[in-house]
Formats: C-alpha cells, sequence, structure tokens
C-alpha cells in the first residue's frame, strides 16, 4: 500500500512531460521518462509524506521554494541521460514497481474507458464481458463500430443518472479531480528510492528494540517519512542500478540511517500525535482492495489479486469474443481447489494451461507459509485437482523467492494412490 510517497516524484514527472513536448518526436523517443526523472530526484531535496496535509504542505513547499530548482534539475537530466541501446541494463522486477495505479491504466485501456476508478472495474468488467458474448450481431461490427456501441451505451448510461460525482451536468464535462489525476501519473514511471525498504526495515526493527524506552506510540509510517526526508534521494530505474544504490546506502549511509531513526523515534514520541487522514494516493489503493473483494465474489476466486486481475480480465473477455465460455466453469472449479487448500485470498494465484501431454495446474504461492503449507500437502493437492481436472498431468508449485519448480507428476500421485 501506498502510504508513504516523495511528492516530488509526481512534480518532477510533469516538469519532464512538460520538457520533452519542446523537443522533437525523433529527440522525444530517445529518452526514458524514468531515467530523466531518477536522474532529476537524485540531485534534489527529498520531500516524503504520510499524511494528508504532509502532503499538501510539501507540495505547496515544492512549488513556493523548490520549482526553480526542479526545472534546472530536469534539464541537467535531459542532457545527462540518453538511451543508449548497447547499454546492457534490465528492468526492475515488476513486483518491485508495479503499483495498483499501473494496472487500473492497463485496465482503462482494456475497457476503453480513459476515466475508469477501481470502484467501477467489478461492474465495468461484466459489461464488457455481456458486451463481447459470441453472438453474431456483435461479431459482424468492426473495432471501430464496437467501441463507438461502448460509447453510446456509456453515454446512455450517464444520461440516466441524475448525479455523478465530479460531473458538471450542466455543462456535460468532467471537473478536475488532482488527486485522481496525481495517482493515473504515478502509473506512468518505473522507479525505486532504494532508501525506502531499508529506512522501513529499520524502523521496524528499533521499534522493536525501543518499545519499553519511547514515551507513547508512533507510526512506522511517520517515521519513514521523517527519517528520508533527512538522508539523500537514492532513485534506481533498472535491476543493476538497485543492487549499486543498494550497495551504496549499506556502505556510506548504514550509521546514519540507524542513528536518524533513533533520532526521529526519539522525537515523534515525544511529540502528541494528532488525528490526521493518509496520503490521498491511499485512499484509491483502498478502493481497489474492495473492488478485488467484489470480483472475488463474482467469479467465486480467492485468487484474485491487483496483481493478477489485468491478465485475468484479458484471458476472460478473449475466449468470451471466441465463444469459449467454458473459462467461467474453470475458474470456479479453480477456485474450489483454492477453498478446499485452505488458502487465504491473495495467498496463491492458480492457472491451468494445455499442453501435448496434458493439463498443467499452475500454482504460485505468494508467501512462505502458502508454499510449505502446499509442498507439504502434494497429495492433498492432487485429489481436489484430479477431483475436479481428471486429466490433469502435472502440477507445478511456484513459491515466489525461487527459481524453480516444484513438480507432482502423474506418476507420482499414482504411486501415492490418488488415482
Amino acid at each position: 500500500m501506498t502510504s508513504l510517497k516523495n511528492v516530488l516524484e509526481e512534480i518532477v514527472v510533469v516538469e519532464v512531460q512538460e520538457q520533452l513536448n519542446h523537443l522533437s518526436k525523433t529527440a522525444r523517443e530517445a529518452i526514458n521518462l524514468s531515467e530523466v526523472a531518477a536522474f532529476a530526484l537524485n540531485r534534489l531535496p527529498v520531500l516524503y509524506a504520510s499524511t494528508s496535509r504532509g502532503w499538501l504542505q510539501q507540495r505547496k513547499r515544492a512549488h513556493s521554494e523548490l520549482q526553480p530548482q526542479i526545472v534546472s534539475a530536469v534539464q541537467q537530466a535531459l542532457l545527462g541521460v540518453k538511451r543508449d541501446p548497447l547499454r546492457k541494463s534490465t528492468k526492475i522486477e515488476a513486483s518491485k514497481v508495479d503499483t495498483p495505479a499501473h494496472i487500473l491504466t492497463r485496465l482503462q485501456k482494456l475497457f476503453s474507458k480513459p476515466t475508469l476508478q477501481w470502484h467501477q472495474v467489478p461492474q465495468v468488467f461484466q459489461e464488457a464481458l455481456s458486451l463481447v458474448s459470441h453472438t453474431p450481431e456483435y461479431l459482424s461490427l468492426s473495432i471501430n463500430d464496437r467501441n463507438r456501441l461502448q460509447e453510446i451505451k456509456g453515454y446512455l448510461n450517464r444520461k440516466d443518472a441524475h448525479q455523478h460525482e465530479h460531473r458538471d451536468w450542466h455543462n456535460n464535462v468532467e471537473l478536475p479531480n488532482p488527486e485522481l489525476n496525481s495517482y493515473i501519473l504515478s502509473a506512468s514511471y518505473f522507479l525505486i528510492n532504494v532508501l525506502e525498504d531499508l529506512a522501513k526495515q529499520e524502523v521496524k526493527n528499533q521499534l522493536i528494540h525501543m518499545a519499553n524506552v519511547l514515551p507513547r506510540k508512533v507510526g512506522a509510517d511517520d517515521v519513514c517519512a521523517y527519517v528520508l526526508n533527512r538522508l539523500p534521494a537514492l532513485y534506481a530505474t533498472t535491476q543493476q542500478g538497485v543492487i549499486w544504490q543498494t550497495q551504496k546506502a549499506k556502505e556510506q549511509l548504514s550509521s546514519q540511517i540507524e542513528s536518524t531513526v533513533i533520532q526521529s523515534l526519539m522525537t515523534l514520541g515525544k511529540t502528541p500525535r494528532r488525528l490526521a487522514d493518509p496520503i490521498p494516493l491511499l485512499k484509491f489503493e483502498g478502493e481497489c482492495e474492495q473492488a478485488i473483494n467484489e470480483l472475488r465474489l463474482i467469479f467465486q476466486r480467492e485468487d484474485i489479486t491487483w496483481q493478477n486481475i489485468a491478465n485475468l480480465a484479458e484471458y476472460a473477455i478473449e475466449h468470451e469474443r471466441q465463444g469459449m465460455t467454458y473459462w467461467r466453469q474453470q475458474w470456479r472449479m479453480l477456485g474450489q481447489i483454492y477453498s478446499e487448500m485452505y488458502l487465504k485470498p491473495g495467498d496463491a494465484e492458480l492457472s491451468l494451461r494445455h499442453t501435448s501431454d496434458g493439463e498443467v495446474l499452475t500454482v504460485r504461492a505468494h508467501t512462505k507459509e502458502a508454499f510449505g503449507w502446499l509442498a507439504d500437502n502434494p497429495k492433498n493437492l492432487g485429489i481436489s485437482t484430479l477431483r475436479l481436472f481428471p486429466a490433469v498431468a502435472e502440477i507445478e508449485l511456484y513459491g515466489f523467492f525461487l527459481d524453480f519448480s516444484i513438480n507432482y507428476t502423474r506418476e507420482e500421485m499414482a504411486a501415492d494412490g490418488i488415482i
């Protein structure tokens, strides 16, 4: 969850986009927005916030005090960072940089709804499935006609509604929603300040060690924001960059991180805590969580998460478009296996694929506890699987911390007496 953030990220990205607009198309295509933003952010102060009030204050400070520095830093970044096709670099793992905002933008494109919000996703998903159902009338339409039909249906639905949040019905235009714009903008770049994870881990450790000496309980997010605002930025956009920046932080900043965390705990521990709303971005992630819960109920699959919903939606819509409606029953049966294995929502993800040797059930565990439980109970998993998918030839179990799978073959199932 996005519980704290450097407000300069958004402001710098906007400035990068503004300066890129003045370049030729060829020049723009040769520049990586994330790399430029990281270059500039590493040469600017950090302005982390963990509350709505802090978010507003830090933004005000950025615009009133740092605007010339931001413009200059971006100008330097554009000169200093260019895409080099010969440079060997590996993108940061999606699991480390993907956010619900990134997934929402994918869903906006998939459903052709550029203003889609998380709370609308369950309904829009079902409407999309209905729209692409295997009917001769729909299939005879061109892609443009299908999109136009969606627009007409959307317009009629809006017209029938009496009120809609953020809409001026007199002029029929969308009112500005700066918080949503900020949320969506965060999906336009991929970068990491490696100090965030290091600071969070140190805060977690010190909260345990200093629990008996702190005058009052303090929030971990508040402490992290306090600490990060007193450390330099160490942003990276590639896997190699993350490794290099992390090593640099451990070699040069370890003692400073520790002392700053202790200082922040003692300072905040003496300061009366005021009730404060979280940063605005957290609201949208709360809506995301609610939407995912609704989708789990609708499709009877507890393994639906924000990380996999876009892929699942693409899969379902494509199968529905081709008239292969068996996916619905398959989803319910995968959900039943999940339930019978006593997995909690989001613990793992199940999928079924066809191979020349037969069907393969793939289980990806997202927690060590879930992986351990599944690895220790292959027979139970095999029994549930074969009862619902008798043609399964193999079960593959993956853990997020492993780069290989543990396989349970049909021969092993037979040896265990479950076939």
